[in-house]
């Protein structure tokens, strides 16, 4: 064998050990991105589950929360920034849910049924008033994405759920 055979061969076998390197580095970041997804998954279904269970555990805060829904006058200062602090917790997660999914680190199923969850929410004549005096700390996409929710929410048949 000729030294420029051995030349030759050495090439390709450099040129597939890039091509097998390219691969492996192609499914490490498929396997990081399906990691990271679940990630946020997890982070996202913690902070609903921490504000449910804060709810379900307390009477008290039972209440808060089902009179704010109603967009009731019923509760004192303290009730009423409970409220308000509620309504922003929950705010913020679907938030950080709504700019995971327009990044690509948020699976469509996720976002889809939280967005279920959003839709229904903002039918709520509690958590529309309180929109509306609360514009503090949400972006102005994120505003105007729950503006035109809102809207579509105002402008549905009563009859539907």
């Amino acid at each position: 064998m000729t030294l420029e055979a051995i030349y030759y061969i050495s090439q390709i076998v450099a040129v597939v050990g890039i091509f097998a390197s390219l691969i492996f580095v192609g499914l490490q970041i498929r396997q990081n991105t399906k990691a990271i997804k679940a990630t946020s998954h997890h982070a996202v279904t913690d902070s609903f589950n921490a504000i449910n269970t804060l709810i379900l555990s307390d009477p008290k805060v039972a209440r808060i929360w089902r009179l704010a829904l109603a967009g009731s006058e019923e509760f004192n200062e303290d009730e009423r920034i409970s409220a308000n602090f509620m309504f922003l917790a929950n705010m913020r997660i679907f938030e950080t849910l709504y700019y995971q999914y327009k990044n690509g680190t948020l699976d469509k199923k996720l976002f889809d049924a939280e967005l279920k969850t959003l839709k229904w929410s903002v039918t709520h004549p509690g958590v529309q008033a309180w929109w509306v005096a609360n514009p503090i700390s949400l972006s102005a996409e994120f505003r105007a994405f729950i503006d035109g929710l809102i809207r579509d929410a105002q402008a549905a048949p009563k009859d539907r759920p």
